[in-house]
């Protein structure tokens, strides 16, 4: 057994955990990235970032499952520090989307009402003629 200092962590690796590191540290590293894209206020492309996370996910799955097949049950539970710290990365990546979509919500609801007033001709609103208020 080898040790890797990986996220900071010391973990008593098994080599054929090796794969699965890898790809928690690529989840890891696109989550980091969405995340801090949120944050910063950046153009986030969620096509491109959720098909990166798709493909990280199923090398995930994949690595887990090969090792599972090849390692002991103790070797596996060394990988709870970097899951778990997988888990809060996630976290604080669904804290930023929520906090996207309320933004991008606001920002349509300012939007329409905008258009709304803009259309209106002082008598009825856009939104009351479609509820059937005008007629």
């Amino acid at each position: 057994m080898e040790t890797v200092n990986d996220n900071k962590q010391h973990i008593g690796l098994n080599p054929s955990l090796g794969p699965v590191l890898i790809a928690i540290q690529r989840l890891e590293d696109v989550i980091e990235y969405e995340t801090d894209l949120l944050m910063e206020g950046g153009a986030v492309d969620l096509a491109d970032i959720n098909a990166s996370k798709s493909r990280g996910l199923r090398d995930f799955n994949k690595a887990l499952g090969k090792a599972v097949k090849s390692v002991d049950n103790p070797a596996l539970k060394t990988l709870q520090p970097v899951l778990d710290s997988l888990r809060l990365k996630l976290e604080r990546n669904c804290e930023a989307l929520k906090l996207h979509l309320r933004a991008v919500s606001e920002l349509t609801g300012i939007i329409r009402d905008a258009l709304e007033t803009h259309e209106a001709d002082g008598t009825y609103t856009a939104r009351q003629m479609r509820n059937g208020m005008g007629a």
